[in-house]
C-alpha cells in the first residue's frame, strides 16, 4: 500500500475550515488505497468483536471516499453471531433498525445505505457497540463530523450507552478539533494501520 502524505497544517483550523481540508484531501484518494485499507480496518474490527461481548453492533456505509466497511464486514460479523444494525434517516434522527444481509439496504436520501422499511426497528439503548464515522478524529476521542449533527444528537441521546468506536483512515487522525459543548466524543479509533484507546 502506498503511503498517506499526512496533512499539512493550516492557519485557521476552525471546523469549516478543517472540513473544506479534509474532503480536499480525501478526493485525492485512490480507489485502490480505499479498497485495501478497508479490507484492513474491517479486519481490526472483527479482531474486536471476537474478543469482547459486544453483540448488537450499528455499521455505516455509503458516502464517497470513506471506509468501504459493509461488503467485508456485514457477512463477517453475522458468521460471529452479532446482531447488526444500520441506522435510518427521519426527522434530522438517526433510528436503529436490524439487518441481516446486503439485501436489506437501499439508498437514502442522502444516498449512504440505509435499511429497508421492512427491517425491525430497535431501541437505541439495545446498541451494544456504534461505529461512527466522521472526517476527523483526535487521540483523544474528540469528533469532525460533516455538519449535520446526526451523529452527536445519536450519542448524546441519555438512552445511547453503546460504545463509541470512530472508523478512519489514518490521514483523518489531527492534532486539534475545535469542541462546542454539544460535541459528542468517541471512546475507540480504528484505522489501516491500528486501535487506539482514547
Amino acid at each position: 500500500m502506498l503511503p498517506i502524505r499526512p496533512i499539512p497544517p493550516i492557519l485557521t483550523p476552525t471546523k469549516h475550515a478543517l472540513r473544506q481540508h479534509l474532503r480536499e484531501r480525501l478526493r485525492t484518494l485512490d480507489p485502490a488505497f480505499i479498497a485495501a485499507a478497508s479490507q484492513q480496518i474491517a479486519a481490526h474490527i472483527c479482531s474486536h468483536v471476537r474478543q469482547n461481548v459486544d453483540r448488537v453492533i450499528a455499521l455505516f456505509g455509503g458516502l464517497r471516499n470513506e471506509p468501504d466497511l459493509l461488503p467485508h464486514l456485514l457477512p463477517a460479523l453475522k458468521s460471529q453471531g452479532a446482531c447488526l444494525a444500520l441506522f435510518q434517516i427521519d426527522s434530522a434522527e438517526l433510528h436503529p433498525r436490524r439487518i441481516e444481509s446486503l439485501d436489506d439496504l437501499q439508498r437514502g436520501p442522502m444516498h449512504v445505505w440505509e435499511p429497508k422499511p421492512h427491517c425491525p426497528r430497535l431501541d437505541i439503548a439495545a446498541l451494544d457497540l456504534i461505529l461512527v464515522p466522521g472526517l476527523a478524529f483526535t487521540r483523544d476521542g474528540a469528533r469532525l463530523g460533516r455538519g449535520g449533527g446526526y451523529y452527536d444528537r445519536l450519542l448524546a441521546n441519555p438512552a445511547c450507552r453503546a460504545q463509541r468506536i470512530a472508523i478512519a483512515f489514518d490521514l483523518q487522525i489531527i492534532d486539534h478539533i475545535p469542541v462546542e459543548p454539544h460535541d459528542q466524543f468517541v471512546h475507540q479509533i480504528i484505522t489501516e494501520s491500528s486501535v487506539h484507546q482514547c
